[in-house]
């Protein structure tokens, strides 16, 4: 059997499709296609994935006369872990930095919106930008909550890497865990700096200096330690899905809504004990993030009855 009717096989057994396939290995499916008919042979990283997810050795992939039922011992270990080469760790990690960057500029433009609100006399023009750069930071959000998905097997799979590859990486995220942890200080001391400096542009400037200062600041430090946290997160789900499998609960994305109530009302208690930042803003952050929860159930509901 040549390898592309070993892969068609395998294909069969795992009732997949050729383009189930790619998107497992994020490759096209012109790739996968030209794989199975024998067109092209796929790429030493890819044929360890390829191994590691039907459980077959390499050998029986390659060699035409090397027959399944000859690989028992050699067999991919079924703990070995879904294969992540140095071009696809580079390529997860650009995506995911990606992705935090979007999603923290579009939180910072919804706070930062309420600066041309903070004027005595805003006029139409003030209006204008305030409700254009509110709305733009909504969109910003909701798009990116409603891209599609890549690296999931990263996310949901247990991790096996080249020795060296993965000590490189490990060297690197402590590098950038030290770069992180002084944003998020930075950030910190943002917040605790920001009343006092507030009340200086207040006696010194007034009320509208103050508040505009106030909105910049509170965007300024929000940003860093969101940008900075999820960045350490995107870095420890390599580390933990290495070192140990992940849970396969399906709804673990969604535990975050038994956290949100809480921290909302405690951010909406602040907002008005500090004046920190507006009290209606937790509440209108909770509300979106909810709605986009909610849709995205609904579409993987409509999806599985299809």
């Amino acid at each position: 059997m040549t390898l592309g009717q070993k892969l068609k096989a395998l294909l069969k057994e795992n009732h997949m499709t050729q383009e189930d396939l790619a998107e497992r290995l994020d490759v096209s499916r012109q790739a996968v296609g030209k794989w199975v008919n024998d067109k092209g042979i796929p790429e030493v990283g890819k044929l360890v994935q390829i191994s590691s997810l039907f459980g077959v050795s390499t050998d029986y992939l390659l060699k035409e006369d090397y027959e399944k039922s000859n690989t028992s011992e050699e067999k991919a270990p079924s703990n070995s872990g879904y294969y992540v080469s140095q071009e696809m760790l580079d390529g997860y990690l650009l995506y995911s930095r990606k992705n935090v960057k979007h999603m923290t500029g579009g939180i910072s433009l919804f706070i930062l919106s309420n600066v041309f609100d903070s004027l005595e006399h805003p006029g139409i023009l003030m209006s204008f930008l305030y409700w254009l750069t509110m709305i733009a930071g909504v969109i910003i959000i909701i798009w990116q909550f409603f891209q599609t998905k890549q690296y999931q097997e990263i996310k949901n799979e247990r991790l096996a890497f080249d020795d060296k590859v993965f000590g490189e990486f490990k060297r690197q995220r402590e590098n950038r865990r030290k770069k992180y942890t002084i944003v998020i200080i930075a950030g910190v001391v943002i917040l605790l700096a920001s009343s006092e400096i507030g009340h200086f542009f207040m006696i010194y400037f007034g009320q509208t200096a103050c508040n505009i200062f106030e909105w910049i600041a509170d965007t300024a430090w929000l940003a860093l330690i969101i940008w900075a946290a999820v960045s350490m997160h995107i870095d420890s789900i390599i580390i933990k899905n290495t070192e140990h499998p992940p849970k396969s609960d399906h709804m673990k994305r969604y535990r975050w809504v038994y956290a949100a109530f809480p921290v909302t009302v405690a951010a909406v208690l602040i907002g008005m004990i500090t004046n920190a930042w507006s009290p209606y803003a937790p509440i209108i952050i909770l509300f979106c993030c909810l709605l986009i929860t909610t849709c995205k159930l609904l579409i993987e509901s409509r999806e599985k009855d299809e």
